[in-house]
């Protein structure tokens, strides 16, 4: 007989969610994941531990089979564990989603989904999200991408569309915004500069807000790509930060960008100031990016010719 609920504690929650992550999505065999993809959840957990069954502890599996009723079911039960433990690793790209231009442009409202699973999940936030599975997190994304007007044939998603998108979605759900923040040099619309607290992020901002467990942290990282003697921007990117690291400068991400096994191993970004004076150009002309930060490291990949720059940060948090 399999253990109820209610004979779980929060923490074993937590680290049955990271041991599904482990066995199911980081390489036992590359064919599970592609079943995860092709059946239900459930049956990929049965599958699996009786085929390896001998290579994991049956707690495990009970524990596991008990987590899978709670995903598929979408138990809204308020779960105990980091961002980094309940945050999600969805691809932007995954074929079965059938995201308009192979959901290329998808950066945004993916990387918002993961907060919002998180806040559903940590917070016990009825009528948030519809559930937790993949298909569940697929139909997510969609209706955030219709809220974010996300335009594959314009760029993607600027800020101004996410804090717009975010009180739309919000109140769809009947909650409020308890916070929304905004710092970049881009422009915003008058309905949204009561939002934009500054146009410069602060990496001590960044931080604090990355450790408060009730607030979602975003940034947008410009692709700047040397030309001749200087830099243009070239489009950009959404990123999750789920937490931040030892050093001040080090935080852990989820990179929507990366395949969801890759994800989960490659999250470290380093953002380091510029000190120094660089002129680019961007959307508003020629600019100064001296005083911003930009960003590197196992969780950023990128081509050599570009200099990722942190030109954006949005923080919020929802409350009923």
């Amino acid at each position: 007989d399999l253990p109820s609920e209610n004979d779980v504690k929060e923490g074993d929650k937590a680290f049955l969610r990271r041991e599904i992550e482990i066995f199911l999505i980081d390489g036992t065999e590359p064919a599970v994941e592609a079943e995860m993809r092709a059946v239900s959840f459930r049956q990929v957990v049965i599958t699996h531990f009786l085929r390896f069954g001998r290579r994991v502890k049956m707690s495990t599996c009970l524990w596991v089979t008990l987590l899978v009723t709670t995903l598929e079911t979408g138990g809204w039960a308020q779960t105990a564990g980091s961002k980094a433990d309940l945050t999600p690793a969805f691809w932007q790209r995954d074929p079965e989603a059938g995201f308009e231009d192979e959901g290329l442009m998808h950066c945004a409202p993916t990387a918002v989904s993961d907060g919002l699973i998180y806040l559903a999940q940590h917070n016990g936030m009825t009528g948030l999200v519809a559930g937790f599975s993949h298909g569940n997190q697929i139909e997510l994304i969609k209706e955030l991408a219709d809220d974010f007007d996300t335009d594959p044939s314009v760029g993607g998603t600027n800020p101004d569309k996410i804090l717009t998108g975010l009180q739309t979605f919000a109140s769809a759900k009947g909650y409020k915004l308890s916070k929304l923040e905004l710092k970049t040099w881009r422009g915003v619309t008058a309905a949204n500069k009561k939002f934009k607290i500054g146009t410069k992020p602060d990496i001590g901002w960044v931080r604090n807000a990355a450790r408060e467990e009730d607030a979602i942290v975003i940034l947008n990282i410009g692709w700047y790509y040397k030309e001749g003697d200087g830099y243009t921007r070239k489009g950009g990117h959404w990123i999750e930060v789920v937490g931040d690291e030892a050093e001040e400068s080090d935080f852990i991400v989820r990179n929507p960008l990366l395949e969801p096994a890759r994800q989960m191993k490659a999250t470290s970004v380093t953002l380091t100031s510029i000190d120094d004076d660089l002129v680019v150009t961007n959307e508003s002309g020629k600019a100064n990016m001296k005083g911003y930060y930009e960003a590197d490291g196992p969780g950023l990949p990128h081509g050599k010719t570009v200099k990722p720059i942190l030109d954006a940060v949005i923080v919020f948090g929802l409350a009923k």
